[in-house]
């Protein structure tokens, strides 16, 4: 029994969608029809008895009136309605009666009673004729189930029904068919993608508002994050393919030649220099990018409240001898009592960014300011370095990139990965950045918060 039960269940699961809901309502409309044939055949039984029985209670009162003034009125059989005519005995004395049908049945006046026999049914009803002595008239007719007329419509409904079923099942089916439509795309869509390991596919679909519209469009607003996603992904590791790529190479050859052609400590100390200056390039490569990778994957930020004003002081303090030994001057406007809501580790992050950023590229001065405007508090970091063209401000944001040579590529030794993260936890944080520059003069970086 279980097996067999386990291998309608594997069938059934072969199934497609349209086909099973199809058999569902199948059956809902069979059991339906079921009901409804059932009820009409009661029912047409029952107003079927009701007609009988008032037809013969008037037909057996208008006689009994009639002999009142002419017993002669008595007529044995009638449009399907047998009569008897009793004395006051209760013996029959004229009349006719069904086959059947018990004539020694005791009299009762005014009531319509039910006699039964052999499967066989009749309604009967007396009647005492006035002025006479004593006598009776009883009405008599055989009960059939159905009369002619409802009879012949039971029957053709009852034959008409499969043919109406099928007409049921087929225009439903079509029906489901055209509306799963949307499913269908999707599972092809969805299919494709899988093969082809295209991610620019989308469903296309009519405009609609139901709910498996609504599904095909969430569908396409999936894939276009899997798209850009997958873009991203893509980039990212071509990227960091290309930045290590470099590195690598050197810290290879470096110990090849090592390896192959030092003779002295003095030339071996050389080419581990050479290594481990790559090698530590390496490794602040991947912590930035271990660093970004943390900032996208996380799902919202934390709300702890932070002391910008406090934080701002605390890393300039840190950069302090720094600045004394690039011989930077460091100017600060500092607000007092400055707080917002966010990461903290994310927020300092951010002014080391932008702090090192200036540190590059400025001759000899630095000037940070933070200062409230309106329900916004303002962090502004600004260099006297080259600056940057109108056509890289767009560009910076992105990430690995890095300014042209002009930009002093001897000192810029990045990655052309700290503005991006900077431009990341400002999103992360409902802020804003700008940045204004004039070539040869300076950069000032423009970061906005929401104050508390």
């Amino acid at each position: 029994m279980g097996i067999l039960k386990r291998k309608i269940n594997e069938i059934w699961e072969d199934f497609p969608i349209t086909v099973k809901i199809t058999l569902w309502y199948t059956v809902f409309v069979v059991v339906l029809i079921f009901i409804l044939l059932t009820s009409s055949f009661a029912i047409a039984d029952k107003m079927t008895g009701d007609v009988n029985q008032r037809e013969l209670t008037g037909v057996v009162n208008e006689m009994a009136s009639d002999m009142v003034s002419d017993s002669d009125e008595f007529d044995d059989f009638d449009d399907g309605i047998y009569f008897v005519r009793y004395n006051n005995q209760g013996i029959e004395t004229d009349g006719m009666s069904p086959k059947g049908f018990d004539l020694t049945l005791k009299q009762s006046e005014n009531t319509v009673s039910i006699y039964k026999k052999n499967g066989e049914k009749f309604y009967y009803y007396d009647k005492k004729i006035d002025g006479s002595d004593g006598e009776w008239v009883r009405g008599i007719v055989p009960v059939n189930k159905l009369s002619e007329e409802v009879n012949r419509m039971l029957l053709t409904i009852l034959i008409l029904s499969p043919l109406l079923l099928i007409i049921i099942i087929y225009g439903g089916y079509k029906i489901i068919k055209k509306a799963l439509r949307p499913v269908a795309k999707i599972s092809d869509t969805a299919t494709e993608i899988q093969k082809n390991g295209d991610f620019s596919k989308r469903i296309e679909i009519d405009d609609g508002q139901d709910e498996i519209h609504k599904m095909a469009n969430a569908f396409n607003e999936m894939l276009n994050s899997l798209e850009n996603f997958y873009l991203r992904e893509k980039q990212f590791s071509s990227d960091v393919s290309h930045e290590l790529r470099t590195p690598v190479s050197v810290i290879l050859t470096e110990s090849q030649y090592s390896l192959d052609y030092a003779d002295t400590m003095e030339e071996a100390k050389d080419s581990f220099s050479v290594i481990q200056r790559q090698a530590k390039r390496m490794s602040e490569l991947i912590n930035q990018i271990m660093e970004l990778s943390k900032i996208e994957k996380q799902i919202g930020t934390p709300s702890d409240k932070i002391n910008l004003s406090e934080t701002v002081e605390k890393i300039l303090g840190d950069y302090k001898n720094l600045f004394v030994e690039k011989n930077i001057e460091m100017t600060k406007e500092i607000e007092e009592n400055i707080s917002i809501t966010g990461d903290k580790i994310m927020i300092e992050r951010l002014f080391d960014n932008l702090l090192n950023n200036a540190m590059k590229f400025t001759k000899d001065k630095i000037n940070v300011r933070l200062y409230s405007e309106d329900e916004k508090c303002v962090l502004e970091v600004e260099d006297n370095g080259i600056g940057i063209s109108e056509q890289d401000k767009e560009l910076i944001w992105k990430r690995f990139y890095q300014v042209n040579d002009s930009r002093n590529k001897k000192i810029n030794k990045g990655f052309g990965l700290g503005l991006f993260l900077v431009s990341k936890i400002i999103e992360q944080h409902g802020g804003t950045i700008d940045v204004e520059s004039i070539l040869n003069e300076g950069t000032k970086f423009i970061a906005k918060f929401k104050r508390d």
